[in-house]
């Protein structure tokens, strides 16, 4: 459950796709200026009344409840992928008028949280690479980097604030205010 001192950090290890409902009400939830240590009320009495935090709390619990629900109950052995993340890698290798590529996931030192997510086209894979192909595309990653995937979620979406892969990484300990690194 979230409460009015739940930090915002968190919140965005936990719930990362709630950013958008709390920039629906004015929070700044992107960029590195994002209150990553303050709890939540702290963050949102700078730009809301008690009525509004109100709703926003109750709007951030029932979003909560709803990916916990979904998500499973045991963690599993690989990572996966969405068909939206898919499908977004094939447009892209469609529009740069290439094919037979895989996407290739790594998990690098970096970001202000310690690690950071790349994402690039890559038409090799070594032999210590974990594979996993969906509707006809190979997510290709290497050994360190599956291990520190292992029951996260690649999606890639698309909202009126931003747009790009996201990772929801149960193994992620710390997360950037701006989503794209984590420890």
């Amino acid at each position: 459950m979230i409460t009015a001192e739940t930090t915002i950090g968190e919140i965005m290890l936990k719930y990362p796709q709630l950013a958008d409902a709390m920039a629906g009400f004015g929070m700044k939830m992107t960029g590195c200026g994002t209150p990553y240590q303050e709890q939540l009320k702290t963050a949102a009495a700078t730009v809301m009344n008690e009525k509004d935090f109100n709703n926003m709390l109750t709007e951030l619990n029932r979003a909560a409840a709803k990916i916990d629900s979904e998500r499973p109950k045991e963690k599993p052995d690989k990572f996966d992928v969405t068909d939206a993340a898919v499908e977004k890698v094939k447009e892209m290798m469609k529009k740069q008028g290439i094919s037979g590529f895989n996407l290739r996931v790594e998990v690098k030192p970096g970001g202000c949280a310690g690690y950071s997510y790349d994402f690039s086209l890559d038409d090799e894979s070594g032999s210590n690479d974990v594979i996993l192909e969906k509707s006809g595309l190979k997510i290709v990653v290497d050994a360190a980097s599956a291990e520190a995937l292992k029951g996260a979620v690649i999606d890639y979406v698309e909202t009126l604030n931003r747009s790009g892969f996201k990772v929801d990484n149960p193994n992620a300990h710390a997360v950037c205010s701006c989503g794209s690194s984590f420890g």
